[in-house]
């Protein structure tokens, strides 16, 4: 008996540690659009689709570029966001 509850609870536990995690978004396409000094990009998809993606300074995580100045229209990039954040931004050569 005790071992079907302990195993419930773990069961339980488990369900709502994962209950709480959100999982990124990703956009592959091109850079449509710079706003906001850097602050905020549109990504255009293979498919037409654009998506607005706002920048962080801190908790944005940039690869192939040093800074958010760095971006321009036209490069290529693949954009991990979160609730229109980007969280990881990886810029194409």
């Amino acid at each position: 008996m005790f071992r079907k509850a302990l195993r419930a609870s773990g069961v339980a536990l488990l369900t709502l540690s994962l209950a709480g995690v959100a999982f990124a978004d990703e956009v592959k396409g091109t850079i449509s659009k710079v706003g906001d000094e850097g602050r905020e990009i549109t990504v255009k998809a293979k498919g037409g689709k654009e998506v607005n993606v706002k920048i962080s300074g801190s908790r944005t995580k940039l690869e192939g570029v040093k800074s958010r100045s760095d971006l321009k229209e036209g490069q290529s990039v693949t954009v991990e966001h979160e609730k229109g954040e980007a969280k990881t931004i990886k810029v194409g050569k």
